[in-house]
This record gives structure tokens, C-alpha cells and sequence, in this order.
């Protein structure tokens, strides 16, 4: 059995000076949007539209100097009003040196996601960000929630996966034999926004 509790979870980072003071081989996931979201459902409050996730990120970024460690900045997929290309051109820009699909889609279940799904803002939508990031040298990890969805990622080339927090024991076992084909290995969110 692999409890969620023992992959290594994902460090969330929501100001670049608290990425500064990381060892070097340390891998953190940078959101600002996930500022104030301290709670369990942080990775369904921070696609809210109120958040716009790209819009901080690209702004924090203009604004501080991005540690040369891994840093994997979330990048909203589903943004109605950015094209993937001019946000991995502005992280190119920034020097930053990595792209996650976070927020994310799996956040999302039931009828709300069958409607995303339907109307082309779905899994599809952050297999084609992280494909495109690939294609452009960033290292890229690939958050979730089916092993059809991880195969996907694992066939562009992402560098690692990030397990759903509602991932269960079946498709963690899944997952960490898919995870052992990319270079840093499966994770897991952190049960909360700067917690383990």
C-alpha cells in the first residue's frame, strides 16, 4: 500500500523570497494565488475567476528574481484570456526554469467537470501547456488524477507527477510505476498551502 502521506509532498510557495533559502535540490510548486489559502480546498478556491492566477504569477514574476533551484510555477491551463505561448514566453522571460498544470482541472468533479470537459477546458486543454512547455525546454510537472491523464503527460516528457490528494491506494501504486519513467518521480499536494 502507498498512503498519500508517504509520497513526498510538494512544497507550494506563494512569495519568491520564500523559495530564496531552499536547498538547491529542492523542488517547490510557486503560486501566488494560494496566498491566504490556507485551508484543505486551496486547490479548488484558487481557480475561482476573483484569484486570476496567471495574471499574479506573471505579475510577482516581473517583479522578484526567480531562484536558480526547481521551481515549477503554477500556470492556470484554463485561461480564458492568456494564450499558453505568451505565458510560457513571459516565464522564459523571467527565467524561470519550470512549469506545473496548477492550478488544476482534477480539482474538480462530478457534473461541473463533465460541463469543462464539454466545452474544451478540461484535461486536454493542460496536457496541450504542458506539451507546448516541454516543446520550449521548460522542465515540467504534471498534476493528476487518472492514469490515463498521467500516461499522457509521461509520453510528452514531463520531469515528474503530483498525485491528487483524492488519489487512492490503487492509483498511487499506478501512478509510482509510471512516476519511475521521468527523472524526479511522483509527489503529492500538501494537505494545506505551506504544509506537508
Amino acid at each position: 500500500m502507498h498512503s498519500p502521506s508517504a509520497l513526498r509532498p510538494i512544497q507550494i510557495a506563494t512569495d519568491l523570497a520564500d523559495i530564496s533559502d531552499q536547498a538547491p535540490q529542492s523542488i517547490t510548486l510557486y503560486c501566488p494565488s494560494c496566498q491566504g489559502l490556507e485551508g484543505s480546498a486551496y486547490e479548488s478556491l484558487v481557480l475561482l475567476p476573483i484569484h486570476d492566477a496567471n495574471g499574479r504569477l506573471l505579475s510577482k514574476l516581473r517583479n522578484g528574481t526567480v531562484p536558480t533551484n526547481q521551481i515549477f510555477a503554477g500556470v492556470l491551463a484554463l485561461d480564458p484570456f492568456r494564450r499558453h505561448a505568451d505565458i510560457l514566453n513571459a516565464l522564459e522571460t523571467a527565467d524561470c526554469p519550470g512549469v506545473v498544470n496548477f492550478p488544476s482541472v482534477t480539482a474538480i468533479d462530478g457534473e461541473m467537470r463533465v460541463s469543462l470537459e464539454d466545452f474544451g477546458y478540461g484535461v486536454t486543454i493542460e496536457i496541450n501547456l504542458l506539451r507546448t512547455a516541454v516543446a520550449m525546454g521548460f522542465s515540467t510537472l504534471a498534476v493528476v488524477d487518472s492514469f490515463g491523464m498521467a500516461q499522457e503527460a509521461v509520453a510528452i516528457g514531463v520531469s515528474g507527477l503530483i498525485a491528487t490528494r483524492q488519489a487512492n491506494d490503487a492509483m498511487l501504486a499506478e501512478l509510482l510505476e509510471l512516476a519511475h519513467e521521468t527523472p524526479l518521480g511522483l509527489f503529492r499536494l500538501p494537505d494545506a498551502v505551506g504544509g506537508a
